[in-house]
């Protein structure tokens, strides 16, 4: 079993985004904690090698898995959030 820890940036990111979107993407992380070991993480490529991504509409989650901790980075929509 994996839990999720959310960076300080993360909750900044997450605070900054209208309601109705933000209680998704907390509720698609918390789906992603309780089904982790029956997917396969999107891992992301070049400034982003060691961390994988989560899509809830326009919106991503990235995040990096240390031992058996999912840590969410960073929250953006999908035009910003690679940056």
């Amino acid at each position: 079993m994996v839990s999720v820890r959310w960076s300080v940036d993360a909750v900044r990111d997450l605070e900054d985004i209208e309601e109705m979107t933000s209680r998704r993407i907390v509720e698609k992380t918390q789906w992603l904690e309780e089904n982790f070991s029956t997917i396969s993480p999107e891992r992301l490529r070049r400034d982003f090698k060691n961390s994988y991504k989560l899509r809830i509409g326009d919106y991503r989650v990235i995040y990096s898995v240390r031992s058996d901790v999912i840590v969410i980075e960073k929250v953006g929509h999908r035009r910003d959030v690679y940056k």
